[in-house]
């Protein structure tokens, strides 16, 4: 506990402390104590909002597709008999792969390489951008999601798949009815820890190129790193930390309701 308040606690406090003070990089001993008006400034800017809404545009479609993908990826791991061990640890390459690694490389896939040359669309549009940075979160995440999938669906007795089938249980009334249940809290964990992860996402939408959306994340890197203002850097980054807690507490509440369901 010690070490985690050290680690989280202490960078917490420094954020609070500096958010309160108009201060910059530029000219350290230049610093103005202005309370909660850098506070309220970043949740009344126009910048911020959108900045929020890129931002969890990014997560729903990145988990959703690794949802899909992981579920796919899971099914089939699990009728495998053989060497699956071994498959579940290339699964998590991409996660242990520098991320920066992962961004670049699809950003110059669907920007200008071998993308546009096979589909031939503008690379220099939004979109593009917008979907080399989905691909490098969906591409990185998708394999830790399926281990985790992995391990609900070995929740699921083989004998109650069994019954369903002896029952006359279709394949999707035997997902939706027998192996939905049982796995739900891992389907919860992935959900909840994805979605977590996608949001404070980095690499990928700092490679993006420049006219692309910012996210919650890159304004505040571009705010603290770009243009140095230290204060509104940090209230930023305290947004963003609220925003988080806000999202991680509407999933859990949400999975808690599905279960009950």
């Amino acid at each position: 506990m010690l070490v985690v308040l050290g680690v989280v606690g202490w960078p917490l406090v420094v954020a609070v402390r500096e958010s309160l003070f108009q201060s910059s990089l530029v000219v350290p001993d230049d610093r103005t104590f202005v309370g909660i008006e850098t506070v309220a400034s970043v949740f009344s800017s126009s910048t911020w909002w959108s900045a929020v809404a890129v931002t969890l545009a990014l997560v729903v479609v990145a988990v959703a597709l690794q949802l899909v993908l992981a579920a796919a990826f899971a099914t089939a791991l699990r009728r495998l008999t053989h060497g699956t061990r071994w498959l579940q640890v290339l699964l998590l390459v991409p996660f242990a792969t520098l991320a920066v690694v992962t961004a670049v490389t699809w950003r110059d896939g669907l920007t200008a390489g071998f993308a546009p040359a096979w589909f031939g669309y503008d690379v220099d549009s939004r979109s593009a951008s917008m979907a080399a940075v989905v691909a490098a979160e969906v591409w990185r995440g998708t394999g830790i999601t399926t281990v985790i999938l992995l391990a609900g669906l070995a929740r699921v007795p083989s004998s109650l798949r069994e019954a369903a089938v002896a029952d006359g249980a279709t394949a999707w009334q035997r997902v939706w009815r027998v192996t939905r249940p049982a796995a739900a809290p891992a389907i919860a964990v992935a959900v909840v820890y994805r979605s977590l992860d996608a949001l404070r996402a980095l690499e990928a939408p700092l490679m993006a190129d420049a006219a692309a959306p910012r996210t919650v994340s890159t304004l505040v890197w571009d705010t603290t790193f770009e243009t140095f203002e230290v204060g509104l850097g940090a209230a930023l980054s305290l947004g963003l930390l609220l925003l988080a807690v806000l999202v991680g507490v509407a999933l859990a509440v949400t999975s808690r309701m599905r279960r009950t369901l």
